[in-house]
């Protein structure tokens, strides 16, 4: 069983951190993140969701008041209160919450609270997955099947999104979020809203503006992606940088 999750921050790069973290479990599923509390609540009122990463600081309505309201549902989720406040744990204890993770958040938090919450969310028999092992590309009006190791990057150019491989470029009719659930794996990375990249097709890492990067990739044309500002600490992260 895959836990359905969702992550409450204010703060995009914590809830990209957040979620690059738990990609790395795979009974955990991020199906929505919020930077607004109440939208988070409407979301969480419809869906049924068992886990939730939040936030205690959080303009409007606070993150320990959020909590109070998931605990009136019906089926209230567990949640997992992230804080860079050690002085909101006393407070956050008194409400519905199983667990307090201070920022900056580690692996090892992580994998310490995930470990706790598997033992309180009832096990149910495991559904049959159906694995993708191909990424379909359009070429001449065929349909090509590409091994996932080969692509070099994923990105957008018009509304359209395209495979680059060594050798040449295709086009795809999914789209990027889609490409990114199918190459949900360490090799692969979301340095951009326009790019996905694969971090073994990386030859050169080279500094930009403002501490962000360029990506020299191992394509036919040697392009070099950009990384968003909000993505370098994940890539650092995953390509050991300090």
């Amino acid at each position: 069983m895959r836990i359905k999750t969702v992550i409450v921050d204010d703060e995009q790069p914590i809830c990209d951190e957040i979620e690059y973290l738990l990609k790395k479990h795979p009974d955990i599923e991020v199906t929505a993140i919020f930077n607004n509390a109440s939208k988070a609540l409407s979301y969480l009122i419809e869906n049924n969701c068992p886990l939730v990463f939040l936030d205690i600081k959080i303009p409007g309505m606070s993150g320990l008041e959020l909590a109070q309201e998931l605990n009136t549902l019906e089926h209230p989720p567990l949640i997992v209160f992230i804080t860079a406040f050690t002085e909101h744990a006393l407070e956050a204890f008194n409400t519905p919450a199983v667990g307090y993770i201070t920022k900056p958040v580690t692996e090892g938090q992580m994998d310490h609270t995930l470990n706790k919450i598997r033992n309180l969310i009832p096990n149910s028999p495991p559904r049959p997955q159906n694995i993708v092992h191909k990424i379909c590309v359009i070429a001449k009006g065929k349909i090509i099947p590409l091994d996932k190791q080969d692509v070099v990057f994923a990105y957008v150019k018009d509304k359209d999104v395209y495979i680059r491989t060594k050798t040449k470029e295709y086009k795809t009719t999914l789209n990027l979020q889609e490409i990114e659930s199918l190459l949900s794996n360490s090799s692969f990375l979301r340095i951009h809203r326009q790019f996905i990249v694969n971090l073994n097709k990386i030859v050169e890492i080279i500094p930009w503006f403002h501490g962000s990067y360029l990506l020299k990739m191992d394509d036919f044309k040697s392009e070099e992606v950009p990384v968003s500002r909000n993505k370098v600490k994940l890539l650092k992260n995953a390509m050991g940088l300090k």
